[in-house]
């Protein structure tokens, strides 16, 4: 792990950028944001590299500053705690359900008033709401995108990185004044502000293992049934050395290299070693967890295919009535996408749709108590709903 760096300003600030790595500091940054109308938020953590994430820089920026926050000094960032939750300054985030997450976990930071820039330009039907593109697309911005896998841990940072942070917030509060014109014009505000309450509640949630994270690796699928339970065997085990030293299970052994591993079932640690352009050196370092674990996999029963779950309950088969009611409100959602421009999810996920496929005797009152039904949908969908729905529960059986 990565001592916490001593932290002198040893580099060049990009100009109109400040550097804060001590609470006197913090305290004046705090007081202007105080006074500030609104103020762009943005953080770079470590997930990259760790185990167990952490904030490595908080970015700030004001209409006409911005500041470089390093939490690795030991700040107490509890002090934004005034500022996070008074609704008077507005916070404007991109993506912003994983800065608010990290924040709340760091420093009990509770959050009013937040612009999702993402969010909006969700709801405006921007096919490309990433910040890297509208900030390219709106103020001709490019940003290096290899700096998103930064090492945001090491100091000093480079000039780059730096200059890769402060634009991450320099340009939102414009971007936001754009997206926020746009929804008014096109009467979506309230939409959007719906899901900005929601981000702004969001949880922080520990790395832990992914039991199904063994399917995404390349090749996977390929190997035989007592072969992928070897492989999910190496996973848990990749994991728990991960979560031992705090490092990102990618930098304990590639996923490529576990699968390898699982193809070729090593036997002992010269069976291992004679692998080493397949597995790489990185196997030898943790030889002993990864032969036992090809041992545990090979006594394990062979893995077989679970059935389809939704959550942690097996979803029940649609009945004919649910079945015709949920392939209405599918082509209803098509159609209303469509005549909105936005993405089909904007107006209902699927799982919302076969909730509500699932409620008997469907009415406008009942929608509220459906998950997912948040009250603009009632409001701006309800009727067109409970319209469908009843016309197909009625429609004959084809």
């Amino acid at each position: 792990m990565i001592p916490p760096p001593m932290s002198a300003q040893p580099f060049h600030l990009p100009p109109g950028v400040s550097w804060i790595d001590n609470d006197v500091s913090l305290a004046e940054a705090i007081s202007r944001w105080q006074a500030a109308p609104e103020l762009a938020i943005d953080t770079e953590a470590d997930s990259y590299y760790c185990y167990r994430v952490k904030v490595c820089l908080l970015q700030v920026s004001t209409r006409d500053h911005d500041w470089l926050v390093d939490p690795l000094q030991g700040l107490d960032l509890r002090a934004l705690r005034p500022v996070c939750a008074d609704p008077a300054v507005r916070k404007v985030i991109h993506a912003a359900s994983n800065d608010v997450a990290l924040l709340r976990h760091a420093a009990g930071l509770e959050f009013a008033n937040v612009f999702d820039t993402m969010i909006a330009a969700q709801v405006l039907g921007l096919r490309r709401p990433g910040l890297g593109a509208l900030l390219q697309e709106r103020f001709g911005v490019v940003q290096e995108k290899s700096l998103q896998t930064s090492d945001w841990r090491r100091r000093p940072l480079s000039r780059e990185q730096l200059e890769y942070a402060a634009a991450d917030t320099r340009f939102l509060l414009p971007l936001h004044d754009q997206l926020r014109a746009a929804l008014v014009e096109k009467g979506r505000l309230e939409e959007a502000q719906e899901d900005f309450a929601r981000v702004a509640r969001a949880e922080h949630t520990e790395r832990v293992l992914d039991p199904d994270a063994w399917k995404r690796a390349p090749g996977a699928f390929e190997l035989d049934p007592p072969r992928v339970t070897v492989l999910r065997e190496l996973y848990a085990a990749r994991d728990a050395i991960a979560a031992e030293r705090d490092t990102a299970p990618h930098r304990v052994l590639r996923d490529e290299a576990l699968v390898n591993i699982a193809r070729e079932l090593p036997r002992d640690r010269d069976e291992l070693a004679r692998m080493r352009r397949s597995a790489g050196p990185a196997a030898m370092r943790d030889a002993d967890v990864l032969l036992d674990a090809v041992r545990r996999g090979l006594a394990a029963p062979p893995w077989r295919p679970e059935r389809r779950k939704r959550g942690d309950h097996e979803e029940a088969p649609m009945g004919d009535r649910e079945r015709r009611v949920f392939e209405a409100l599918r082509d209803w959602r098509r159609e209303r996408a469509r005549a909105r421009d936005v993405e089909e999810s904007r107006v209902a996920t699927t799982g919302l749709l076969r909730a509500l496929a699932r409620e008997p005797a469907l009415s406008k009152e009942k929608l509220g108590a459906v998950a997912g039904m948040t009250p603009f949908r009632v409001r701006e969908y309800g009727d067109e709903i409970v319209a469908v729905a009843a016309q197909a529960a009625d429609a004959p059986r084809k």
